[in-house]
């Protein structure tokens, strides 16, 4: 809390200007912060969701060279992780398309050029997004995208044995799901694949897709 405290004493000072968005949800609330480019109306805007290990805070100011570019900025915490009021599950996504909504309620916001970018594990909800809300985003990058066989038991054991992590990643992990065990996290995260929801051959929005070959958390065949 005081980290956040912190933050918000700072984006005071930030030009553009910061806002702090609260939007209700399920009895919680999302929070959100959103920038827009000071002369343009109505703009059009990214809506970036972080990754496992980091948070909002960070990127509303690291993804500063939209609003150069005249175009605004929304960043939410990915579920189960930061201020996010849910848990990761195969249905989480409502969270994020319940933030498209309340951009139809901001004459600011130009609702035919709304774009989606997730990295990282939040790749995964960007590729999900491109086809859940195809009509709502003119276009999505994942990057570093987890499709199926990411969320596979004999994938995450092998990632969870490398050393690139910084901290805990187990413990982080399986705190995006809620998950307790080591088996209850691997039970669960089959639930996840867009295959197995039956997603993955249906239409999008236009997405590019990024991630490196040798990447030893995310496999490259999921980009495939």
């Amino acid at each position: 809390k005081k980290g956040l405290d912190a933050f918000l004493n700072y984006a005071r000072y930030l030009k553009p200007a910061l806002e702090v968005v609260r939007i209700p949800f399920e009895g919680k609330e999302i929070v959100g912060y959103l920038r827009l480019p000071e002369k343009v109306r109505p703009a059009p805007l990214v809506y970036l969701v972080t990754a496992l290990d980091s948070r909002k805070e960070e990127w509303a100011v690291r993804n500063g060279l939209y609003l150069e570019q005249g175009i605004g900025i929304f960043v939410t915490d990915m579920p189960g992780t930061g201020q996010a009021p849910i848990k990761g599950d195969p249905k989480a996504e409502r969270m994020l398309s319940r933030v498209l909504d309340y951009f139809q309620t901001r004459p600011e916001i130009d609702m035919k050029r709304v774009g989606f970018y997730g990295g990282s594990w939040s790749g995964y909800y960007a590729a999900k997004m491109a086809i859940v809300e195809r009509e709502r985003l003119k276009a999505v990058v994942a990057q570093g995208v987890g499709i199926h066989h990411y969320f596979q038991p004999e994938w995450q054991r092998t990632a969870l044995g490398t050393r690139e992590y910084l901290m805990d990643l187990f413990a982080a992990r399986a705190s995006g799901y809620g998950a307790e065990t080591l088996e209850e996290f691997l039970a669960f995260g089959p639930k996840m694949s867009l295959v197995s929801l039956g997603l993955i051959d249906k239409p999008s929005a236009p997405t590019l897709l990024i991630n490196g070959e040798h990447d030893s958390q995310v496999p490259i065949e999921d980009l495939h």
